[in-house]
Order: C-alpha cells, then structure tokens, then sequence
C-alpha cells in the first residue's frame, strides 16, 4: 500500500497483517452463522460463537509474528505449556468449530487466501448437507421430560408403563437425570416426538397411566 510505503518493510507486514485478520474476522462472522443455523449443541449458541471473529482474528496475528522467527515460535510454544484454558466445552461439535476458526486463522496468517475461502466452502458445503439431511429425519420437538412422584410403587408398577409408553410414543429417548431421596423419584430424560399432536398424547398417556405424579415438559429448542 503506497501510503504505508514511508515504514518500509515493516509497514508491508502491518498492512497484509491488518488485510488478512479482516478476512479472517469476516470469515468467521459467516461461520458463526452456520454454527448458528446449523449447530445441534444445547444451550446458548449465540453467546458461544460471539468469540469465532476475535479468536481467528488473534489466531492470524500469532501466526503472522512467529512465522518469520524461530525463536518466537519456541518462546510461543513455551508460553502456551504453561497457560491453562478452563473454556467448559459442552460437545465435540462446538470443540470443532473452534479448531475450524483456528485452522482459518492459521491459513490467513501463513498468507493463503485462496486455502481459507476453499475451506470455508467444502465445510460449508457438509454442514449445510449435514443439517439437510438430519432435518429430513429428525423430530419436529426435543423435550425435556419431568416425572415425579412418590416412590413407593414406582419400581413395582409405574416405572415399567413409563417405560412402555416412551419406547412407543418417542423415536429416541436418552436419560438425563434419575433422582431417590425422601420417598421421592424423579426421572428426567430428553425424548424426541415428530409434533404437538404426539406430544399431547404423551402427556395424555402419562397422566393416565401414572396418577398421583407430577408430569412435566420444556422444549429444549427454546434454550438453544
């Protein structure tokens, strides 16, 4: 850039630097995007991807520093073995699409361009396959499912009729949660059901075949 020309090779440096980290920050503002249009992770998506911009922003700057120097690369590896990251990752899902924001960031700071936007092409390509084909066969609810009730007779009758009935109403059912204390039970699992007219009859069902127990639900697409 002829305006950045008076600081020599260190303004160049400055100038591709600057080029590359917004790319890289406008890459990963269309990642984010797709994590969340696409993203089948639970909880709060939106809080979670407001970070892709900046850490494939700092990902292009630590590149573009140590690439040139040997000695900075061995003083980076030496500073990263003693900083401990304690980020709660809650899928395999979410641990990817940093790793991709790293690997853009990584690309842009060794200065190919073209690798990065190929990249974010062929991945978006799967995920939007992804998400395509999972929405083809996938329940139009996930519910979080709450009984509770006094134990007493829940292992000698009611626990095989709810059983029963989540093997036939629900097209996958994972438990989440199974509480005993003070003569109480609560279970509580994730159940899948293709739309409201099912889940009312769930509910329907359950009252029927569990008097006397507290039956709830939320529908865990509202918390994502």
């Amino acid at each position: 850039m002829p305006w950045l020309d008076f600081l020599g090779a260190e303004g160049s440096l400055v100038a591709r630097a600057a080029l590359n980290m917004s790319i890289g920050g406008v890459l990963a503002l269309y990642v984010r995007a797709l994590y969340r249009r696409f993203g089948a992770t639970l909880g709060n998506r939106d809080s979670f991807s407001a970070v892709f911009p900046m850490l494939t922003a700092v990902t292009v700057l630590i590149i573009f520093v140590v690439k040139s120097s040997l000695a900075l690369s061995l003083g980076l590896v030496g500073a990263l073995s003693i900083v401990r990251f304690r980020a709660a990752i809650k899928s395999p899902e979410e641990l990817v699409y940093l790793f991709f924001c790293i690997g853009l960031g990584v690309a842009l700071g060794a200065e190919q361009r073209l690798l990065a936007l190929v990249a974010v092409v062929l991945v978006s390509a799967f995920i939007v396959g992804r998400g395509f084909l999972s929405t083809r066969g996938k329940a139009a609810q996930s519910l979080l499912l709450t009984v509770s009730g006094n134990a007493s007779s829940f292992f000698e009758r009611e626990e095989g009729a709810l059983l029963e009935v989540l093997k036939r109403r629900s097209s996958a059912t994972t438990l989440q949660r199974f509480d005993l204390e003070d003569g109480k039970v609560q279970f509580r699992a994730s159940v899948s059901l293709r739309g409201l007219e099912e889940t009312t009859q769930l509910m329907a069902e359950l009252q029927s075949k569990l008097p006397g127990y507290q039956i709830s639900y939320m529908n865990l697409e509202s918390l994502a």
